[in-house]
C-alpha cells in the first residue's frame, strides 16, 4: 500500500485485500478527465491519503476501479478503505497531479458500486511549502505577441492558476478575456469560449489555440516574474507545446529539444514540429529553425511518451 502525501505524486495501487467496491467509470466522465499521457491513471485515497485503488485512464473510453476495504477491522494494520470513508481521487498524468472532483460523491462501502455518469472537474495540485520549482526565479518574463485571428500559445504561467478567465485577464496588456478571444482550444479539441466551456483552466506547459476576434495585443502569463522548470509530459503521436525559454535561452530547435528530452534527440523523437502558419521542421527538411519564445508548436511523437524542459 502507499500513502500520496500532499501533492507527491502517489504509484498505482497494487495487492488484493478480499473485500471491495466498484466505481464504474463511464466514457461521458473519462473523456473529461484532462489526460495528455498515455500512462495516466486514476487512484482512490482515504481520508489519510492510502492509495486504496487505481486504474489506467488513457486510451480507454469506459473502466471499472475496484476500491479495496482494509482487510481486518481488527486489526491494528488499516490496509483499505473503512466502511463510511469518504474516498478522494487523483489523476497521475506523467509529471502532473490533478485532484479530481467525482460527479457523484464515493463513499466506501463493502461490495457497494457508485456509477459516474457525468463529467468531473479537476484541478492541478500544487505544493505549498515555499520551494515549489514553478516558483519565480532568474530570467526575463515571456510576453508573447497575438495577431488577430488564429494563434498558438503556450501557457507558461504556474500550476497554481486560477483558472483560464483570470488568468488571461491578469496576462493582458490592454484588454479582457471575453473582449479578446472568441475560442481557446487545447490539443484535443475541447475548448473555452465566453458562452461554453470544457476546459477551465491552463496547463503549464502546453499549447493552446487562440482565436483572437479584436486588436492584435500581447500576452504575459509572467508578469510578476519568469517562471521556471516547467517540465511537459509528451504523449506519442501530436502535442501541443509550449517553447517555455525565455529571450536569452537557446531558440535553436535541435538544440534545445536535445537539451530540453532526458534521452534521445530531436531527430530520433520528432517526426515534424509545426507552427501556426503551417511551416515546420523535420529531420530531413527544415521551413523553421528556431523556436519564439512563448509560440506553442505542434509535435508528432514518434515512440514512446516522454517529458520536456527547455528549462533544464
Amino acid at each position: 500500500m502507499v500513502n500520496a502525501q500532499d501533492c507527491n505524486i502517489p504509484e498505482p495501487f497494487t495487492g488484493n485485500t478480499g473485500s471491495n467496491m466498484t466505481v464504474m467509470l463511464t466514457s461521458t466522465f473519462i473523456q473529461s478527465l484532462p489526460v495528455t499521457s498515455a500512462s495516466a491513471y486514476l487512484v482512490a485515497l482515504t481520508p489519510d491519503n492510502l492509495v486504496v485503488g487505481s486504474v489506467v485512464v488513457a486510451g480507454v473510453s469506459q473502466e471499472s476501479l475496484a476500491i479495496w476495504g482494509d482487510e481486518s477491522p481488527t486489526d491494528d494494520v488499516i490496509d483499505g478503505a473503512q466502511t463510511g470513508e469518504a474516498i478522494s481521487f487523483q489523476l497521475v498524468d506523467g509529471s502532473l497531479l490533478h485532484d479530481v472532483n467525482m460527479p457523484d460523491p464515493v463513499t466506501y462501502s463493502s461490495n457497494g458500486l457508485s456509477a459516474q455518469l457525468t463529467d468531473a472537474t479537476s484541478s492541478l495540485c500544487t505544493a505549498d511549502d515555499g520551494g515549489d520549482d514553478d516558483s519565480p526565479s532568474g530570467g526575463t518574463p515571456i510576453e508573447y505577441q497575438l495577431s488577430s485571428g488564429w494563434n498558438m500559445v503556450g501557457y507558461v504561467g504556474t500550476a497554481e492558476n486560477n483558472g483560464i478567465v483570470d488568468q488571461m485577464n491578469a496576462a493582458l496588456a490592454t484588454s479582457d478575456i471575453q473582449s479578446t478571444f472568441q475560442v481557446i482550444k487545447n490539443v484535443k479539441g475541447k475548448f473555452w469560449s465566453s458562452s461554453f466551456a470544457q476546459i477551465n483552466e491552463f496547463i503549464p506547459g502546453e499549447g493552446y489555440m487562440m482565436y483572437v476576434i479584436g486588436t492584435p495585443t500581447t500576452v504575459n502569463f509572467q508578469s510578476s516574474g519568469y517562471i521556471s522548470d516547467i517540465e511537459y509530459p509528451l504523449s506519442s503521436g501530436w502535442n501541443m507545446v509550449a517553447f517555455t525559454g525565455d529571450v536569452d535561452a537557446e531558440s535553436d530547435i535541435v538544440t534545445s529539444i536535445n537539451t530540453a528530452l532526458p534521452s534521445g534527440t530531436a531527430q530520433d523523437k520528432f517526426q515534424v514540429i509545426k507552427n501556426v502558419k503551417g511551416k515546420f521542421w523535420s529531420a530531413s527538411f527544415a521551413q523553421i529553425n528556431d523556436f519564439i519564445p512563448g509560440e506553442a508548436y505542434m509535435m508528432y511523437v514518434l515512440g514512446d511518451p516522454t517529458n520536456l524542459n527547455f528549462q533544464r
